[in-house]
């Protein structure tokens, strides 16, 4: 006698392996076939030049700077480079004029230079900032100053 009572279980699971033949598969993209898609823009932000010299590691650390706080005086023994997150900065490297920075604007401390102004620009909110110090082998990465450029101490 037939099995008739299994026609009907055999014909949802060959329904079910046709329809997941006819699913396609999401694929991960690879090197060798990229998924459509838009291609990634590099946009250059900032360009900073300085004296030829080894870097052996980047001490990256992240600032926040109450409203209306100003930084000290200060230089560092190397090069700096980083962007605001949040908030605008009064920025002054000496000798240069100051300018104002917005969230997502780069900056650049040259080595041993004095930055004479590194102030929230708002009284009413936060500055939040990413600071990437090009160390060697230097022990600190700030040396504060007085009125008269002079080292008063090292925070580090």
């Amino acid at each position: 006698m037939p099995r008739l009572h299994l026609i009907p279980t055999i014909l949802l699971v060959l329904n079910s392996i046709l329809a997941a033949a006819q699913t396609p598969t999401p694929q991960t993209p690879t090197a060798q076939s990229p998924a459509a898609q838009p291609p990634i823009v590099r946009k250059q932000l900032m360009l900073a030049h300085f004296d030829a010299r080894p870097i052996s590691r980047v001490d990256i650390r992240e600032i926040n700077l109450s409203p209306g706080q100003k930084g000290p005086l200060h230089k560092h023994p190397c090069p700096v480079v980083g962007y605001i997150v949040s908030g605008a900065i009064y920025f002054q490297v000496k000798g240069d004029s100051a300018i104002i920075l917005n969230a997502g604007d780069p900056f650049y401390e040259p080595a041993s230079t004095v930055i004479t102004h590194f102030d929230n620009a708002s009284s009413a909110a936060p500055a939040k900032l990413i600071l990437n110090y090009l160390m060697n082998t230097e022990n600190q990465f700030i040396i504060l100053l007085d009125d008269h450029e002079q080292e008063i101490k090292t925070p580090n």
